[in-house]
């Protein structure tokens, strides 16, 4: 993933917080990656998530739920309730298995 990708990443997982002006996130940030560890889009969320949890005082814990071509981990965050505690790291798969 170019360097480009994970900073505006970085922007959209911070800009929840300059709009709700809000002490967040109040627990651990949740980020499934729905590929197994070592892989390329678990070190990208490895490299993210840690500056993340340092810039916003809270651990950001990557999940690896691999299978099905990252569907497990989107079904995971999709279902998560919409407080802001879970993060996606999305990889380029996703854009082709939306269209199969």
């Amino acid at each position: 993933m170019p360097r480009r990708q994970v900073a505006i990443f970085s922007l959209l997982l911070a800009a929840p917080l300059a709009a709700a002006q809000q002490d967040w996130p109040q627990r651990p940030v949740r980020m499934p990656v729905g590929f197994g560890p070592g892989g390329g889009t678990d070190i990208v969320a490895r490299i993210v998530a840690q500056p993340l949890g340092e810039a916003h005082g809270q651990s950001v814990v990557v999940e690896n739920r691999p299978g099905a071509g990252g569907t497990i981990a989107a079904a995971q965050v999709a279902k998560a309730p919409p407080d802001g505690d879970t993060a996606s790291m999305p990889s380029n798969g996703r854009a082709v298995s939306a269209v199969m």
